[in-house]
């Protein structure tokens, strides 16, 4: 087991989830218990981590605003990184971050993932 799938195991462990896994193609997907979608893919020596909104009809506009609030903090510890995807046919807005492999720490993790819940909340108050 890769040092990266051993930290999301043990971050699964502690959050409930104990069979939270990478998949084959080196993504993990899950929802917390407050309904928000949470997800990891590994990437050549880094962890993309992001956390997503649903955005039904205005995609596009969610889209520009994050693209806005992302420029205007890019200079911040967790440069995050804005994108549209689909789950269960509903479009997400994704607020993505980069973690270097090396550094990638369960601590690590629940920043990131707090940091990215954070950042779509405030994003989605800016209404």
């Amino acid at each position: 087991m890769s040092g990266a799938a051993a930290i999301l195991q043990q971050f699964g462990e502690a959050e409930g989830m104990p069979g939270l896994r990478f998949d084959a193609r080196g993504q993990a997907v899950f929802r917390t218990a407050a309904g928000r979608l949470l997800g990891l893919e590994q990437a050549a020596g880094e962890i993309l981590v992001y956390a997503a909104l649903p955005v039904r009809y205005d995609g596009g506009d969610w889209l520009r605003r994050a693209c806005r609030r992302a420029h205007y903090s890019c200079l911040g510890e967790w440069p995050v990184q804005p994108a549209l995807r689909e789950y269960e046919g509903v479009p997400h807005l994704l607020a993505l971050v980069r973690l270097d492999e090396r550094d990638f720490t369960e601590p690590r993790l629940r920043q990131a993932l707090e940091y990215l819940c954070q950042w779509l909340d405030a994003l989605d108050a800016d209404i």
